[in-house]
């Protein structure tokens, strides 16, 4: 029987295993179940929304559990962790290779990804001409969202 949950994160669950043996950690069940529902989720989640989400599920790890899985998680390289404009920590799965900047509205925080060719170039001619040399960056811009602009 395929693991959907695994199907397409392959990466994630190996560069998983490579932390954790060298971390001296091992996997546990509700470690795993954490992280299967973090990624069923694809999205930009909060501890708190995620505690929420396998409570419904009667699997009722501890808050104090889930941000420990995240932290590992980000300690591992495989999830970033940001914070938006309503000042929550959010985390999401960092793909190898790939690249997206956001937008996010002041409004109802919907964050809304985008990737944009001429935007990264830009990024590097910038770097470039003040002797910069680039190894990650982020771009968040803030507004407000084509539905909150209609109420404004």
């Amino acid at each position: 029987m395929v693991d959907t949950v695994k199907v397409g994160h392959e990466w994630f669950w190996e560069r998983l295993d490579q932390y954790l043996a060298k971390s001296q950690l091992k996997h546990s069940k509700q470690r795993n179940f954490i992280i299967e529902e973090f990624l069923q989720m694809k999205t930009h989640v909060s501890a708190e929304e995620l505690y929420s989400q396998l409570k419904t599920m009667d699997h009722n790890p501890g808050l104090a559990t889930v941000y420990r899985t995240l932290n590992l998680l980000k300690d591992a390289a495989l999830v970033d962790q940001k914070q938006f404009s309503d000042g929550k920590s959010v985390f999401e799965v960092m793909e190898p290779g790939s690249h997206h900047d956001h937008l996010i509205c002041l409004t109802c925080h919907k964050v809304i990804e985008f990737e944009n060719e001429e935007i990264e170039r830009l990024q590097e001619q910038v770097a470039k001409k003040l002797g910069f040399k680039l190894t990650k960056h982020s771009l968040e811009l803030f507004g407000h969202c084509s539905d909150c602009v209609k109420t404004l």
